[in-house]
Order: structure tokens, then sequence, then C-alpha cells
């Protein structure tokens, strides 16, 4: 979502009910209003398609190539309704893919910021109904019995990750381009992710580094930090999906899924050229771990290494939002131990605290610079990480006021 990437936006569409009857943890009540979704309307071009064969299985496509597949509130209104059919039609499995080079890059948010901006609702229903279908999506498998095998077969950032980083099953290719770059905007590695990245396989420490610095992953580093499930070649796609359509019922089993992936890319290994992860992992832990107390913690230890490595996560860290980074740090740690649910129900706390103009969050000034002049000079407040009190930090983590148009999400 950063340089040529897009960031969330859409129409202020307001939203169809959630399609799972019970959420993943306890019942919850939606007390808002829904309307008419606008995807309805002939005259907008559908964003998604929708193709259920007789075999228990179906593929849902994204479908706005020219805009790598960003996220808006018409296309996520499209996905609640492709969802509900989905299960209402009885698939076991579901194949998650885009449109030309990009799985989905994310959203455009520059008509959030505007919102923000002018007062009105839109930053507050873009994020509710984000996180909501998110969740949705997360308990599929367990609710519904319908398995999501993700296709990454090319750029996957923030609302794409979303939309995918909860399925079973993650098929990373050489095309693969992972990214959580939230810090870049003033915003925070969201979508559950502040529970996922703490207990990434490969440790919490790569998890960290992930979310504050928002490095880019090939397929190798996706695989060694245990964020894609499998490596298959693109031109073999075609056959595993045909492989896991031939069993049928069976096709919900997670091991046997598995199990279809892993025999027809045989040996097919990842090219490790520009891996980040694995080589850099002793490094990592040193500045990044368990040990480390605090974001000036992490800049000191990186200052005291000399390596590429840490000159080039010092640069990264260094033009990031300093309040991100330091909000990002504190939720990761405290959502260590929690479920998806609370992590989402706090996430949705975080990013409406996150739209409010400066001082109080760098949202507008990141997008301002990134989106709307372009400079790509963000003028953080403050500006640097030393200067962002923990009584700054604590206040993102703070319940949502009466006032507000959505109140505290409902899953």
């Amino acid at each position: 979502r950063m340089g040529n990437m897009c960031w969330r936006l859409g129409p202020p569409r307001a939203m169809v009910q959630s399609f799972h009857a019970q959420p993943c943890l306890k019942p919850a009540s939606w007390p808002q209003q829904m309307h008419r979704c606008m995807a309805t309307n002939p005259e907008v071009a559908p964003q998604t398609r929708l193709e259920i064969g007789n075999d228990k299985c179906a593929r849902l496509t994204l479908t706005r190539p020219k805009k790598l597949n960003s996220l808006n509130l018409t296309m996520m209104s499209e996905l609640k309704d492709n969802y509900a059919e989905v299960v209402r039609s009885g698939v076991r499995c579901l194949f998650l893919s885009g449109e030309g080079r990009a799985f989905c890059a994310g959203g455009d948010v520059a008509e959030v910021r505007e919102g923000v901006l002018a007062g009105n609702n839109l930053p507050a229903d873009f994020f509710y109904e984000e996180y909501s279908l998110d969740y949705d999506i997360a308990c599929l498998h367990k609710n519904k019995g319908v398995l999501q095998v993700a296709l990454w077969d090319g750029i996957v950032m923030g609302g794409g990750v979303g939309l995918s980083i909860h399925s079973p099953v993650r098929i990373a290719t050489e095309k693969t381009l992972f990214a959580m770059p939230e810090t870049g905007i003033g915003l925070f590695p969201d979508v559950g992710t502040t529970c996922l990245l703490p207990n990434l396989p490969a440790g919490e420490h790569v998890g960290i580094f992930l979310g504050l610095t928002g490095q880019r992953l090939s397929a190798a580093d996706c695989l060694h930090a245990g964020i894609a499930t499998h490596y298959c070649p693109s031109e073999l796609l075609g056959e595993v999906e045909q492989r896991i359509r031939a069993l049928g019922d069976g096709a919900s089993d997670h091991d046997a899924v598995s199990a279809a992936v892993s025999e027809v890319a045989s040996n097919a290994t990842p090219d490790t050229s520009k891996a980040v992860l694995a080589a850099n992992d002793d490094a990592m832990k040193q500045c990044f771990g368990g040990s480390v107390q605090s974001a000036e913690d992490i800049v000191a230890r990186l200052q005291n290494l000399d390596s590429d490595w840490a000159k080039r996560s010092l640069a990264m860290l260094r033009r990031h939002s300093p309040t991100s980074v330091k909000v990002s740090l504190e939720a990761i740690r405290r959502h260590r131990s929690v479920s998806l649910r609370d992590a989402f129900v706090a996430e949705y706390r975080m990013s409406q605290w996150c739209m409010r103009p400066q001082p109080a969050s760098d949202f507008c000034e990141g997008i301002r610079a990134v989106l709307v002049d372009k400079d790509n000079q963000p003028v953080w407040s403050p500006a640097t990480i030393e200067e962002v009190s923990m009584e700054k930090v604590a206040g993102f983590f703070e319940p949502l006021g009466q006032n507000h148009p959505r109140g505290e999400l409902q899953i």
C-alpha cells in the first residue's frame, strides 16, 4: 500500500448484514441499521465474481485489476453477499483470488481522510464493515464448514491481508509480495494481525519487526515467518484447484487439502535470493525480541549493530510515524494472548482514535504525503519516537465515546 500501491477508500455505502449467524466465540447483536447494498445496482459494474460448481467448491475473484483489486465499501458489500451465497449453496471449499498482478493491494483511504477532515461517518463505517467482514471470514471454517484457500499470486497488502490471512490454507507463489506497511501512513497493522504477529511460527521478534517496519516479503520470507502455509509455482495453481475439487465433500478437510497442495507443488521451492528474515534472525531477535522493553530500546539496539540490515531497518523505522510505531508495538504486546475477536474489537477502537487530525493522530498527514500531495515528505507530530509519551499511546486503546456513530465493534 506504499508507492504505487492503493490504500483503502470507497464511497460512503452502507453495508448488508453479516452473513454468519453465530460469531466464533459468542453471539453479538448488530445494533446498526443496515441498508440495501449498492452492489445490487445494475449500473454499477461488479467488483467481484463468484463461480459455484457442482463439486462442492467455488471460486471468488476480486475483479478490479486496474485498481490492484483495492477494497472499497461497494466491494465489501458484494463480498458479504458472496460469502452468504457460498454458505447457502453448501460449498465446502472456496478459492479466493484476484485478477491481474495483485491479489488485493489494500484499499484507498484518501476519501476516508476527507471524511475525517469533514467530520462525517465514513471513517467509522469503513473500518466497521472491513473488520466485521474479516472476522466473518476468519470464522468461516469453524462455523460454516467452508475451508478458504487464499491464492496469493501477486500483491497482498493491508485490506488484502484481512481477507486472507485467517484462511486455513494460504498459498504463496513466485509473484507474491506481502506487506503490512500501515505505520508509514499513521495507522497500525490491523485486520486482526495485532494478535497474529506476536504468535507467528517464526517468533514474536519477527512479528514485531514486520509490524513496525512494514518490510515487504517474497514467498520465501512468507513461508519462513509462517504467514504462508504453502508454496506453489503460479503455473501449477490450476492443477492445485483441480486436485482439491476432486476431493468433493473432503475439500473442507484441512489435512486433505494441505496434502493436495503439497503433492502438486512437489519439491518446488521459492527463490531465496531476496529473502530477509532467515539470514537476519539472530540480529532480529537481539533488536526486536522479548527482552526489548520499548521502541526506544529497539532504535538503540539497531544503532549499535553494524550491519546493512540494521541500517535499513532503522531507516524504515525513522521514516514511519513515531506515534504509529509506538502504538503498534503496544498493540502487538497487549494482544499476544487475546482472542481474535477481542483483537478486532480493540483494533476498531484504535482505528477510530487514528481518525483525528494532528496532533492527535498522524493519519491525515500520512495520507496527505503519500496520496494527496504525493511528496512522500510527511511531517509527523511528534517528530521522533522519543517524544511520543506512553500517555498518548494509551489513549488509542480507550473505549469509544457514546457519541461515536457506530459504537464498539459488535462481532
